[in-house]
């Protein structure tokens, strides 16, 4: 097989290519050959439990010419260790001119030498980043080795700035103009660029008219241009919480291509006619040129849905929104019912000063105006597709495969031993079987990391010409439409509309979209890798101060290394180096260590906890004699009865959405992406948390 391997240092996975097909474990002494990102050819075997294994045999394309990591010096030289611990170092044959070795500074190697399994990979030393204990060049070092580059070509920099700086009448001829329609756009209070705008009108019969408005980016960004070709390499904008790394110029995604109120923006609509049960009786896709009469915060937005008013905003415009919160409503009422899984995940902002230092971190509220846009938008993405399929016109599909049956017999034991009903997950209709899990974990304490798990089972959504559908959103057609500033995917469904609008299909091949679907996904896995982990960073930086103090978390997932633990409201995560846990247990634990350069956290259980010892011996949790003999520490917060169902709660975060809406300030990321391997939090040290042996406890059905 081939394709393109996620590296971790000990083992890797080779990524599935084909639909519905699964991801390839690898291992042994051939995965010296590659490294992240690299497309490669495999043997591959089923083994005995069905899963395929394999090695790889040889290097098909490197993923890249550089390699990013800690430059260190011991008496056999120098030598750059990459991000990954597992991953063997660099030897370091020379240093370009100019640059002078630091010791522990983050530093980029041009390879020279490929790795084979006898020797590692060698090169030149051509940039020194900054020293390994300063967080902004710990951060740049993650872009850097993602190849996700801060800086545009000076080619790319002049076809943007070509445009100019207004919009001109000429440029709009022949379009369908609304300036008479209420468009609005709603985005978070610290959204840049503006890239979606909406209307609602009212029809005959009980109907209305919803409007979605794209910023038409392909007008601006030609085919085979400098400007085209650093955006298809780019394939998507990059949000850490210290910087945005756009996929398209500022003078473009911040300007001519955001829908800033008052002034006239080029997009592509998709109008859809919805009738009171939300069911869309007609669609029609159209070149339009708007001009944006309000640019609304959600919070705003939030205000009027509530009934409350908000200052500068006209009686049509606030009737408009508060239909629009109806229509909402209505939308997703009719997407559960067909089996879409709405998610109730947590989602933390760190928020940084000017410097990139972390000040806090925040859990962003879940609100009905964030609701409104992610049903608007993902039913303008559905419809988009379908309109598409009807033609016959390829284009990029999200696809979503359905879970794998190993994975969700998995998650059926699981949520089981957590108090959920969760045999019926292995037959039937996944979709109602799924969301019937999701209703009783509503209100349970450990909510989150009942949600968390499930995502986990599910595949991550890909970019393909080919597709059975989106699982997630239970859609039979689905796209991403609606984001062409910060996404390359949804500029190529922009070029797909145009065929459809002026009858030309001379634009993509199955094979170029074949291409273009792996880059995109691959690409997407690396903006999304850099996000986590720099996010991981900041707060292992806020939590560094707090080493020794002592915090209640909830174990979110549990691997070989020890139980990886949410502490408190932080969203951070700790690895507890200790067995016998299960997801949803609370434990006390004291932060140990923090690793700011891996953003890693180890606990360790409190000196208060541990009853001392007689000499000679380890040093033991206290026992209290409670039932199982479980430590008292611990207290199981998931487990009642399997038939209870549990009420209440608060509304779900969605497998779809407003795609990547959470980076614009706002809303929840997604657009149907799902699936991720483990915890969100850092990995395990050498250090050991405490010199400890475990209580024993009951088995579990696992």
């Amino acid at each position: 097989m081939e394709g393109v391997i996620q590296h971790h240092g000990n083992f890797a996975f080779l990524l599935t290519e084909t639909p519905g097909g699964s991801d390839v474990f690898l291992g042994g002494r051939s995965l010296a050959l590659a490294m992240d990102g690299d497309r490669v050819q495999a043997s591959v075997r089923r083994e005995s439990s069905g899963k395929l294994a394999g090695s790889i045999v040889r290097v098909v394309k490197r993923a890249h010419t550089t390699l990013v990591g800690v430059l260190k010096h011991d008496r056999k030289g120098w030598a750059v260790c990459p991000e990954k611990g597992d991953a063997p170092p660099a030897f370091v044959t020379g240093f370009a001119p100019g640059v002078k070795p630091v010791e522990e500074a983050f530093a980029v190697l041009e390879i020279t030498r490929w790795p084979t399994p006898e020797a590692g990979a060698a090169g030149l030393v051509t940039e020194i980043i900054g020293d390994s204990g300063d967080i902004r060049a710990r951060i740049t070092s993650l872009l850097r080795a993602r190849n996700i580059s801060e800086t545009f070509k000076k080619e790319t920099l002049a076809q943007s700035a070509a445009w100019g700086l207004e919009l001109k009448p000429e440029q709009w001829q022949g379009r369908e103009e609304l300036f008479d329609l209420p468009v609005v756009t709603i985005d978070g209070a610290d959204a840049k660029d503006f890239d979606d705008a909406v209307s609602l009108e009212r029809l005959d019969a009980g109907l209305v008219r919803l409007g979605v408005h794209i910023a038409d980016v392909s007008y601006y960004v030609k085919e085979k241009t400098a400007l085209d070709a650093e955006a298809y390499e780019r394939a998507t904008s990059v949000y850490l919480p210290d910087r945005v790394v756009p996929m398209l110029p500022p003078s473009l995604s911040n300007n001519l291509c955001s829908l800033v109120p008052e002034q006239e923006r080029l997009t592509l609509s998709i109008f859809m006619d919805i009738d009171p049960a939300g069911k869309v009786t007609h669609r029609r896709m159209v070149n339009t040129v708007i001009r944006s009469c309000r640019r609304f915060t959600y919070d705003e937005v939030e205000e009027l849905l509530n009934g409350k008013k908000v200052p500068n905003v006209t009686k049509q415009v606030g009737d408009m929104i508060k239909r629009m919160g109806e229509l909402a409503g209505v939308l997703n009422k009719c997407r559960i019912k067909r089996g879409a899984l709405d998610f109730n995940l947590p989602e933390y902002k760190v928020e940084t000063d000017a410097q990139g230092m972390p000040l806090k971190v925040v859990l962003r509220p879940r609100l009905k105006s964030h609701r409104l846009i992610e049903e608007f938008m993902l039913l303008a993405n559905e419809s988009t597709a379908t309109e598409l399929m009807a033609a016959q016109i390829p284009f990029l599909h999200r696809r979503h495969d359905e879970p794998d049956p190993e994975k969700i017999k998995t998650l059926a034991e699981t949520l089981g031993s957590l108090g959920l009903s969760a045999g019926h997950l292995i037959g039937g209709n996944l979709h109602k079987n799924i969301q019937d899990v999701l209703h009783q974990a509503e209100g349970n304490p450990i909510e989150a990391i009942m949600n968390s798990l499930i995502v986990r089972s599910m595949k991550q959504a890909v970019y393909s010409p080919v597709s059975a559908g989106h699982f997630g959103i239970a859609a039979k057609a689905y796209c991403h439409f609606t984001s062409p500033i910060r996404r390359y995917p949804d500029l190529m469904t922009h070029r797909a509309i145009k065929q459809l609008l002026t009858g030309k299909r001379l634009v993509y091949s199955m094979a170029s979209l074949e291409g273009a679907g792996v880059h995109c996904s691959e690409r997407e896995r690396m903006a999304a890798e850099a996000e986590h982990k720099s996010t991981d960073i900041l707060r292992a930086e806020l939590l560094k101060a707090q080493v020794g103090t002592e915090m209640d978390g909830v174990v979110t997932a549990v691997t070989g290394a020890g139980a990886f633990v949410r502490l408190g409201d932080t969203g951070a995560e700790g690895l507890l180096r200790a067995a016998g846990f299960a997801p949803g247990d609370e434990v006390r634990v004291q932060i140990a260590g923090v690793d700011t350069a891996k953003g890693q956290i180890d606990l360790a259980y409190p000196q208060s906890q541990m009853k001392a010892a007689a000499p000679g011996e380890a040093r033991k949790p206290q026992q209290a004699g409670r039932p199982e003999s479980r430590r008292p520490d611990v207290r199981r917060l998931g487990a009642r009865p399997a038939e209870r169902k549990f009420s209440g709660g608060r509304p779900g975060g969605s497998t779809g959405g407003r795609p990547n809406g959470g980076r614009k300030g706002g809303g929840r990321s997604g657009g149907g992406r799902s699936g991720g391997a483990g915890p969100s939090g850092s990995s395990a040290s050498n250090q050991p948390a405490s010199n400890w042996k475990p209580a024993t406890r009951k088995k579990r059905r696992r």
